[in-house]
């Protein structure tokens, strides 16, 4: 009997250690890793290739000049020209993206919002 009685305690125990205490530090790192920016990546695929990829990675949707539907898959992205697809407005609701992977974006002027907002 007094086994069972010390495996709860065992238990409590662990929620004291440091690296179970709080999981926000490793979602901080994740989230920095996918924000990084690739500028190899940049230079051969072109910005709005490459912010794309970094938005959709991040959980954002991203939608091009020409076109009425937004990209939501990263697997899904138009191939073709890499000059063909500009992206004219970015729907960031709920994704990582951070302040470091802002160099993805170059100087592009882009909408920002909500999809709502930018229909």
């Amino acid at each position: 009997m007094m086994l069972f009685g010390k495996v709860p305690r065992q238990l409590c125990a662990l929620k004291k250690l440091p690296w179970s205490r709080d999981s926000r530090y490793f979602w901080g790192w994740l989230n920095a890793v996918f924000n990084k920016v690739d500028h190899e990546r940049i230079r051969d695929v072109g910005p709005d290739r490459a912010a794309s990829e970094w938005l959709l990675r991040c959980g954002a949707m991203v939608r091009y000049h020409g076109q009425e539907r937004w990209q939501k898959d990263y697997n899904h992205l138009p191939t073709g020209p890499l000059d063909k697809y500009k992206i004219q407005a970015i729907d960031a609701t709920d994704s990582c993206i951070m302040s470091i992977g802002f160099d993805h974006m170059g100087n592009s002027p882009i909408l920002m919002g909500n999809v709502g907002d930018l229909q």
